[in-house]
C-alpha cells in the first residue's frame, strides 16, 4: 500500500474513531434499533438460514437484537473468533458464554463448532464505507482474509453503520472486499442493478 492511500486510511479510521465515541448509549441502542429493525424485515435476512454477525464492543452498532431474532425464528448463529492473524466463525446458541480476547472483544469460546455453511448472511463491521461499498476496516484484515479463504461460500455480505461512518470516496485495495449493502438508521445502499 503507498503511502498516501495509508495516511488516508489512518486519517479516516481517527476521524470516525473520534465521532463514535461522542456516542450516548441511548443514541447507540436507538441506531441499533432501527437498523436491526430494517434487516430483521428485509428479504435477504427472512431467507437466510445461517447468519454470521460479529458481537458489537465499544461504539458499535449492536447486533443483539438480530441474534436473538435468529434464535427465535430458528436460524444457526456464529459469532467470529480470532486466531492469531486469521479468523474463524463458531457456532452460538445463547449471548451468555463468551470470552474475552486480547482486544477485549467478546468471542464464542475456542471449544465452540467451527461454523460451515454453503450459503451465508454475513453481517459486518467496519470503520467506513463510501456509495460503491467500499469498506475499512480496522486494519488487521480479518474479514478480507475470511472471505478469501472461503471461495466456496455463497456470502451476502451485509454491513451496518452510523450513518457519518459514509464517506464519499474510500481508498481501496485489490485485496479489500466489498460488501453487497450497507444498511445505517436512514438509509441502505446497493449498487444499481
Amino acid at each position: 500500500m503507498d503511502k498516501e492511500m495509508m495516511k488516508k486510511k489512518t486519517e479516516t479510521r481517527r476521524k470516525i474513531k473520534a465521532m463514535k465515541e461522542e456516542l450516548t448509549e441511548e443514541q447507540i441502542r436507538e441506531y441499533s434499533h432501527k437498523i436491526a429493525w430494517k434487516i430483521i424485515n428485509s428479504d435477504y435476512y427472512k431467507s437466510a438460514d445461517v447468519i454470521y454477525p460479529y458481537i458489537a464492543y465499544n461504539q458499535e452498532v449492536l447486533t443483539d437484537e438480530i441474534i436473538e431474532d435468529a434464535f427465535k425464528n430458528g436460524k444457526k448463529v456464529a459469532a467470529p473468533r480470532v486466531c492469531g492473524d486469521h479468523m474463524e466463525f463458531h457456532y452460538i446458541t445463547d449471548l451468555e458464554h463468551f470470552e474475552l480476547s486480547e482486544f477485549n472483544i467478546p468471542e464464542p469460546p475456542a471449544t465452540a463448532e467451527v461454523a460451515k455453511a454453503p450459503r451465508v448472511l454475513v453481517i459486518m463491521p467496519g470503520v467506513a464505507f463510501d456509495p460503491n461499498l467500499n469498506r475499512i476496516g480496522y486494519g488487521g484484515g480479518f474479514y478480507d482474509k475470511y472471505l478469501a479463504n472461503h471461495p466456496d461460500v455463497l456470502f451476502t455480505k451485509v454491513a451496518i453503520t452510523y450513518d457519518f461512518q459514509i464517506v464519499d470516496e474510500l481508498p481501496t485495495e485489490p485485496h479489500d472486499h466489498k460488501v453487497d449493502m450497507v444498511v445505517t438508521p436512514t438509509r441502505v445502499l446497493t449498487l444499481p442493478e
